[in-house]
């Protein structure tokens, strides 16, 4: 790398030389490029001090204004002391680069115009500078002393250190705004990352697919023709049969998806069959979805003091198809467990929902459990579908990954009810299972995001779901505030990456990066979800590559159309 020296004639072309030794020291280091801008002392030899100084350094480039030659010979005629001209004699004696400059169009003169010992300068290489070109003309004046490899190289280190620079403003500003969006829930509130969560929830559910228990079986109740509205109290008798095949096999619980609100003429023996089951260990659970004025479940008279568990049979559903389990509801100060909470645990006592925590303790008499679920929600207003759930009520939700529905429909998983009643349950089919019934009805369908083409589901099949979650501990977590905005800065800072290594190279990079990159996000997502149960809410963090990368790349154009 070439240590440079500039001569010009102050009154000649100053500015443009020290514009000149601006730019160069720009490109090269600082203490490469020397220009003479002070007088030298009074005193001193000045001869020797710019002999010395010449020496110092590899080229010498000597700008040539329009009153350069003038100037030159002024001061011969004036026999006055002329530094520019020495300067130059002194680098051709010292056999140094010499480089001509000519700003603005001046032509250098013809050798016999020149003193004998500058002469040889009409014989160089010229480099012109012109005000219009200034930029090109500089940086051709930089290639041709170094070469245009490492000047280039050199531009793209400063263009490089741009965008790094830039980029601690870039990541404040997004940071920022990421950190306001995710603590007041925008894009929640606009029901955009409710679809984006649940479109990565169904693909890790179609790739990747979820463990059943096997404790778990279905028994499906198909509806006569003149069940058109729901299946009739006189089934009763029917689930009174089917509780005494599950004690008589030992199953662990039969859970009824199917509420009891009207009393019927089989009530009686349906009590008798849940009062014999208990010796056998098995727990019966029916649903509710209503509550009476002092807070009790709306259920058949003496069903809950025969021994039968009352369940919340209510779901959570958002946008898109997006539907949550329920573990237990705390309305005032009562708390009440689910259908699916019943099921599997039995739980005598459950303490209030924690309001910083995602673990539920209950007790079923004989045992402590630790329920995990996915999320505290507070009902903003009443829920028609399930009057159970008043406004201001708590839920802890889970979230979990769905089954096919063939897979729940599997012949040595699910049972026709009539079938079984006739024939009864092939030994040990349902000893220590865990035994969803209900009901094939047509009132009683459900879309989640697995069925979104159709057939839907049935509502017992999604119940039998979230039974299926508690029993395998396939509880999704939704990534917490903090970590969902760390991840934010992670996003952040990789588009600042790429944004720094893709300076000098194709711009077609672009355009199979950025898809790329989101594509890869996206994969990490689905394999967190599938394989760790963790919920990436993705939106925010594309929202803050794709701003990331649209700023710096603003910036980027800006620059190199030389604009500050």
């Amino acid at each position: 790398m070439p240590n440079i020296f500039i001569t010009y004639r102050r009154d000649d072309s100053s500015a443009t030389s020290e514009l000149l030794h601006d730019r160069l020291a720009a490109l090269f280091p600082r203490n490469r490029v020397f220009i003479d801008i002070q007088d030298i002392p009074a005193g001193t030899n000045w001869r020797n001090v710019l002999s010395e100084r010449i020496r110092q350094y590899d080229v010498v480039l000597a700008v040539v204004g329009t009153a350069w030659l003038a100037m030159l010979n002024e001061r011969a005629a004036q026999g006055a002391s002329d530094y520019v001209r020495w300067e130059v004699a002194e680098a051709l004696r010292q056999k140094k680069r010499v480089v001509p400059v000519l700003v603005d169009g001046t032509q250098l003169p013809d050798a016999h115009e020149l003193p004998a010992d500058i002469a040889e300068l009409a014989n160089l290489h010229t480099m012109p500078l012109r005000r219009d070109t200034r930029d090109r003309d500089i940086a051709a004046i930089a290639a041709q002393l170094e070469g245009t490899g490492l000047i280039e190289s050199i531009r793209l280190s400063m263009q490089k250190l741009r965008i790094f620079r830039a980029s601690a403003a870039v990541s404040v500003l997004v940071g920022a705004t990421a950190f306001s969006f995710v603590w007041v829930n925008v894009f929640d509130l606009l029901g955009l990352d409710t679809r984006t969560a649940s479109f990565t929830m169904m693909i890790g559910d179609v790739l990747f697919e979820p463990a059943l228990s096997k404790d778990l079986v279905l028994v499906g109740i198909v509806p006569n023709a003149s069940e058109t509205r729901g299946l009739a109290r006189t089934r009763r008798a029917d689930y009174a049969r089917l509780i005494a095949l599950a004690a008589q096999q030992k199953a662990r619980a039969i859970a009824f998806d199917i509420t009891t609100e009207e009393p019927g003429p089989a009530d009686a023996a349906l009590i008798d069959a849940i009062r014999a089951a208990r010796p056998s260990g098995t727990r019966v659970v029916f649903g509710f979805k209503a509550r009476t004025p002092d807070g009790r479940a709306v259920a058949l008279p003496g069903l809950g003091e025969s021994g039968a568990f009352l369940g919340l049979t209510c779901i959570g559903q958002k946008l898109d198809n997006a539907v949550f389990g329920t573990v237990a509801m705390q309305a005032g100060k009562s708390v009440y467990g689910s259908f699916a909470l019943y099921a599997v645990t039995g739980a005598t006592v459950i303490e209030r929902i924690p309001s910083s925590d995602t673990i539920l303790h209950v007790s079923n008499g004989a045992e402590d459990q630790n329920v995990r679920f996915s999320l505290r929600e507070v009902a903003e207003w009443a829920d028609k579908d399930c009057p159970a759930r008043p406004a201001g009520a708590v839920l802890a939700r889970i979230i979990f990954p769905l089954s096919h529905r063939e897979r729940l429909r599997d012949p040595a998983r699910r049972f026709n009810a009539d079938a079984v009643l006739a024939l009864g349950a092939p030994a040990p089919a349902w000893q220590g299972k865990v035994i969803v019934v209900g009901a094939e009805h047509p009132l009683d369908l459900l879309q989640t995001r697995l069925d979104v083409a159709g057939p839907e589901r049935y509502g017992f099949e999604f119940q039998a779901g979230a039974v299926n979650a508690l029993l395998t501990g396939a509880i999704v977590t939704p990534l917490g505030y903090l970590q969902q905005w760390l991840l934010v800065l992670v996003m952040v800072a990789a588009a600042i990456a790429y944004r720094i290594w893709r300076v000098g190279k194709s711009r077609w990079l672009d355009v199979v990066v950025l898809p790329a990159a989101c594509f890869v996000f996206l994969a990490i997502a689905v394999l967190l979800y599938a394989r760790l149960g963790l919920l990436v809410d993705s939106l925010y963090h594309l929202a803050a590559f794709g701003v990331t990368w649209w700023m710096l790349l603003a910036l980027e154009k800006r620059w190199s159309h030389g604009r500050r």
